[in-house]
């Protein structure tokens, strides 16, 4: 009878230390999963061949997948990455066949191209145009520490196909057309806002400091139409 009862709980014993060892993998292995979803957004898979091959230009800044790491993946992972600049979003390759859009509502995560060593993060932003609340992503040109970082705005638009109008016109195709950049910082609440090239603009920017920035700007004949420039002139601000 004894031998019989401390063989039935010994096995108990057994079973309850797996039973907590499984829900412990089980936990660890949802955390990873979780991770893993966090970095990516779900749904938005596609195929490559989606592209209209008719279509002149290309959504992105470099056509190619790059290697670059996430700041969010703490094992240092070398990823197949690319920027699409005209859907404004960070593309992850999972096989060839198709691709992830990475998450961009992750705060403070960097992507970084490990050829060129240029930098992108998602920030909450005023668009210039529309003056409407967005969330995009921005080429990190300062240190992204300060304040007021500079922040490069990489803008790619569609533009329909236009039918001839006449026999004698031609119609033209549906294109992707690269802009020029623009420039943004951040505001008081962490919100990136367009910054003017002008320079009476820019420093009206900062009106606390506006005529310390126009001095410094007079001074060290700074171009604001160069963005080595601007950088210098962000550094100066962020020491005001």
């Amino acid at each position: 009878m004894f031998i019989g009862a401390f063989i039935k709980t010994l096995i108990m014993k057994k079973s309850l230390f797996f039973m907590v060892l499984l829900t412990v993998v089980s936990f660890n292995a949802i955390a990873q999963d979780t991770a893993r979803q966090n970095l990516t957004s779900p749904g938005m898979v596609y195929a490559f061949d989606m592209n209209d091959n008719s279509i002149i230009g290309t959504p992105y800044i470099i056509d190619k997948f790059m290697p670059g790491k996430i700041s969010a993946d703490k094992e240092g992972k070398l990823y197949s990455l690319r920027y699409n600049a005209f859907n404004d979003v960070i593309e992850l390759k999972k096989n060839e066949n198709e691709v992830e859009a990475l998450n961009r509502d992750l705060v403070n995560v960097t992507i970084t191209f490990s050829n060129s060593n240029k930098s992108y993060r998602a920030y909450n932003y005023i668009d210039a145009k529309t003056k409407k609340g967005k969330r995009g992503y921005f080429v990190i040109a300062s240190d992204v520490s300060h304040k007021k970082p500079l922040l490069i705005k990489e803008r790619v638009v569609f533009i329909e196909k236009q039918k001839a109008k006449s026999g004698y016109a031609k119609t033209k195709p549906a294109q992707y057309k690269r802009k020029s950049d623009q420039y943004y910082t951040l505001n008081e609440s962490g919100i990136a806002i367009e910054l003017s090239t002008k320079k009476k603009d820019l420093a009206n920017s900062f009106p606390e400091h506006s005529k310390a920035i126009l001095d410094y700007i007079k001074s060290n004949k700074i171009k604001t139409s160069k963005q080595e420039d601007l950088v210098k002139l962000m550094d100066y601000i962020n020491s005001l």
